[in-house]
């Protein structure tokens, strides 16, 4: 357990404008956790992280040379977008499935996921963005997650590509969202979730230090391989230049 990493960093400091992270990026867990008692599918699925957000945090961070941060823990086991006061901070079941380590959680166990994942992992994001602040004029900072075509608890398929959400900052979103209709897509402006009505760690940490930005979703079937998140990566890049780029 002592190598199991709650956050890492890749990529240069101080190099670009841009610098993303990605809170739903894995669904590891730390030794001892025996996959939360779910099977190997269950764990692989949505429910876990967000499939293909870390490698689109990867492609994207590559081509604008930017610093990019890495959540290392699966959201079952805390998830780090939420507050301590939520009650969905730790599921006992997600979309249907539920998750057996998760039930009637004690005190103990709650807390210890809180000071050995939840909170290293803020700190850490943290750190980075106060250096990242100090180095950088005007910094740009994106947030990378996906989401699933359809949860199972509803029936109604998303018919958007890519979300692009906001609260304090709708110009920047505004450029995006703008930039990617030219390209004929279906863009959720603050879909399939809102950023009004909750996004805690964008809101802890870059809302609370008035820094341009946005959360950038794409729907997970689009980005489910290599080839797939190379496409996406190629297309976001200008958008996310042109923003960058403004004064």
């Amino acid at each position: 357990m002592s190598d199991f990493l709650p956050a890492h960093a890749k990529g240069p400091k101080g190099q670009s404008r841009a610098f993303l992270f990605c809170d739903h990026a894995t669904n590891a867990l730390p030794e001892g956790y025996d996959a939360l008692g779910l099977s190997d599918e269950q764990i692989r699925d949505h429910i876990a992280f967000d499939p293909g957000a870390s490698a689109l945090t990867e492609a994207l961070g590559e081509r604008l040379n930017a610093r990019r941060i890495f959540c290392g823990f699966s959201r079952l086991l805390i998830d780090p977008n939420r507050g301590l006061d939520r009650d969905d901070l730790i599921l006992a079941q997600s979309d249907g499935v539920t998750v057996p380590a998760n039930q009637q959680l004690c005190w103990s166990e709650r807390e210890k996921r809180i000071s050995q994942y939840y909170r290293p992992y803020h700190e850490f994001l943290d750190k980075e963005l106060d250096a990242h602040t100090a180095q950088v004029r005007d910094p740009v900072i994106i947030s990378i997650h996906s989401f699933c075509r359809a949860l199972r608890c509803r029936e109604s398929h998303r018919p958007w590509q890519v979300g692009v959400l906001w609260k304090d900052d709708p110009q920047s979103a505004r450029t995006v969202i703008n930039a990617l209709r030219g390209h004929d897509l279906g863009v959720g402006d603050n879909e399939p979730y809102s950023a009004k009505l909750y996004n805690y760690t964008v809101d802890r940490h870059v809302g609370a230090r008035g820094l341009r930005h946005l959360t950038l979703e794409v729907r997970q079937d689009l980005i489910a391989d290599e080839n797939h998140v190379r496409q996406w990566a190629d297309l976001l890049e200008a958008p996310l230049r042109g923003l960058i780029a403004q004064e």
